[in-house]
């Protein structure tokens, strides 16, 4: 629970106070060097942890949840759809444009090459999914049971991608709910699966699927 705490404290402090806008990191790192020293200190399985056999089989277990969140929802995203009948579509995209191009560096740009950005979400799709996941997500489902579990690893997702936004409300708050329903599908899958990979496939496919129809859209318009 200190873990969860802590978490919700830098994240927190990122969303209100601007100068501590990068402090959530540091809570990342204490979730992933938790997770870690579970299997090297403490001797824990490595199953605990999501890493397991058997991806192929837990895949064919969650392919609809697949099919639906990394293609469906990332060629035609909900939200958009959302900001669209409200009108502010166009603000919208420039506002997720924004918000990628900050979480990744600035290394999404239209001169960026196609392995680079590979290899920088392969990262930090991994470092989310074992601090949401595999961390949160898992831990408080000792706890609360997996519904709740599942929401608070979700709503921590989304709040940790409203970190350092800018502009109107109805844009960041449509934002935040587009990444939080991606988060309730990650919850799901690792709920049904426990393995980290099949997660990490799913988000990293998401991302990829996401970036890519991101920049074909800003490229016709």
């Amino acid at each position: 629970m200190g873990l969860l705490a802590l978490l919700v404290f830098t994240i927190g402090l990122g969303l209100f106070i601007p100068k501590y806008a990068n402090l959530y990191v540091f809570g990342y790192i204490m979730c992933i060097v938790y997770a870690v020293g579970l299997i090297t200190r403490k001797k824990h399985p490595a199953s605990e942890l999501g890493i397991k056999r058997g991806f192929k089989k837990d895949m064919r277990k969650i392919w609809y949840l697949f099919v639906i969140d990394a293609i469906v929802f990332q060629l035609l995203p909900p939200m958009l759809l959302v900001a669209f009948l409200f009108g502010y579509y166009p603000q919208l995209l420039q506002h997720i444009t924004g918000r990628v191009a900050a979480n990744f560096g600035g290394a999404i740009a239209l001169n960026t090459t196609l392995l680079g950005i590979l290899a920088i979400t392969a990262v930090l799709t991994l470092m989310e999914e074992v601090v949401f996941r595999v961390t949160i997500q898992q831990r408080l489902n000792w706890f609360v049971g997996t519904p709740a579990a599942i929401a608070v690893g979700t709503i921590l997702f989304g709040l940790a991608h409203g970190v350092g936004a800018t502009g109107i409300l109805p844009l960041i708050f449509l934002d935040v709910a587009g990444v939080m329903l991606d988060g309730v599908f990650f919850g799901l899958i690792f709920s049904k699966t426990k393995n980290l990979a099949v997660t990490w496939v799913t988000h990293y496919v998401a991302d990829i699927v996401g970036i890519i129809a991101l920049l074909t859209v800003l490229s016709v318009l």
